[in-house]
């Protein structure tokens, strides 16, 4: 027997363990959907949206969670009703269910079921959904049994990934002779002409002291961004992820030092064998001798050596991403509507 339950908030206790098992039983799972990341997520950003997370199961046990945001939004005809899966796209690169391969189907019908009778919404706005997960599909093949309609299929982004299947020899054996080559002279250039460098691991009880720095970096880094890395809210997230992700060594802050002197600097967040680099910052005064992408190659490395089969570069198509052999993941977007 099937059935959905449905809690107010991010819950704790026994639901939350069966939904942590599931983020490490479901092989398309990430960190950015676990209740950990969401729970931290509903405390700084939780004004935005209210959170509800549907648990499905099967003869009593859980076989799936939906974590889902319910926000009323303004458009040209009146306000409308708009249900999306729980955690922003500013700071989240993927979103939706969790559950294993083989109940799929059943968690998106039940999940759409309980949308069909529930009458306060007006769209179902699914994105974040990784293409290989099956989620997307498994919605837009039961939408209809329900009396609804997918009014938007679309690919909303892509996160490009690194394949370290075969360790970090593989990982070279299937780059191209000049990608090959790029990653070392690099690294040379940058000791040759700026001083011997070194990658550092900040140690765990350093890293929420030394986020601002490494903020006010990534902020020189990328000008457009500043006023983002800036903002009051978005340091209080990043201190809201150390806090919870740094002790199990989730979350990891990397720095280059050249010259003795810090040159780049990383924030990523390691989870069940996927490296994913979800933040990263440069001395733009370096800028030309390309500090950063020397650090990610030497992460690459790293990330290889201590047996992750992934290296996540997370949501964007930057060009520099692609110099380092990654292939595309897209990250699709259904949005479904009342018939």
């Amino acid at each position: 027997m099937i059935e959905l339950q449905t809690h107010e908030g991010v819950p704790d206790g026994e639901l939350r363990a069966d939904w942590e098992l599931l983020v490490d039983e479901d092989p398309h799972a990430t960190v950015f959907q676990g209740p950990r990341f969401l729970g931290r997520w509903v405390e700084v950003f939780g004004e935005r949206a209210t959170a509800r997370v549907h648990a499905v199961l099967r003869d009593g046990r859980v076989i799936g969670v939906v974590p889902e945001a319910h926000e009323r939004e303004g458009t040209p005809t009146g306000p409308i009703e708009v249900r999306r899966f729980l955690g922003g796209t500013e700071v989240s690169d993927y979103l939706g269910p969790v559950a294993r391969p083989e109940d799929r189907a059943d968690v998106a019908d039940a999940y759409l079921g309980h949308l069909a009778a529930d009458r306060n919404w007006d769209e179902l706005i699914a994105g974040g959904l990784a293409a290989d997960s099956g989620w997307a599909a498994a919605l837009r093949r039961r939408a209809g049994d329900h009396g609804l309609v997918v009014f938007e299929q679309a690919t909303e982004d892509v996160c490009p990934r690194v394949d370290l299947s075969g360790g970090y020899e593989g990982y070279l054996s299937r780059l191209e002779g000049k990608q090959r080559h790029e990653l070392g002279r690099k690294a040379r250039k940058l000791a040759r002409d700026a001083g011997e460098i070194e990658v550092v691991r900040v140690p765990g009880e350093e890293v929420t002291d030394r986020l601002d720095t490494f903020l006010d970096m990534a902020g020189e880094t990328e000008p457009e961004k500043a006023g983002f890395f800036a903002n009051p809210q978005m340091r209080t997230w990043f201190r809201a992820l150390a806090d919870e992700f740094v002790e199990d060594d989730v979350l990891r802050l990397h720095q280059l030092d050249v010259g003795g002197m810090p040159a780049a600097a990383t924030v990523s967040l390691v989870h069940n064998g996927e490296w994913g680099l979800y933040n990263s910052a440069f001395d733009s005064t370096l800028r030309q001798l390309a500090p950063g992408m020397v650090l990610v190659g030497e992460l690459i490395k790293l990330a290889a050596e201590q047996g992750c089969h992934v290296f996540d570069l997370l949501r964007g198509d930057e060009p520099y991403k692609y110099r380092f052999g990654a292939q595309d993941r897209p990250v699709e977007r259904v949005t479904i509507v009342r018939r």
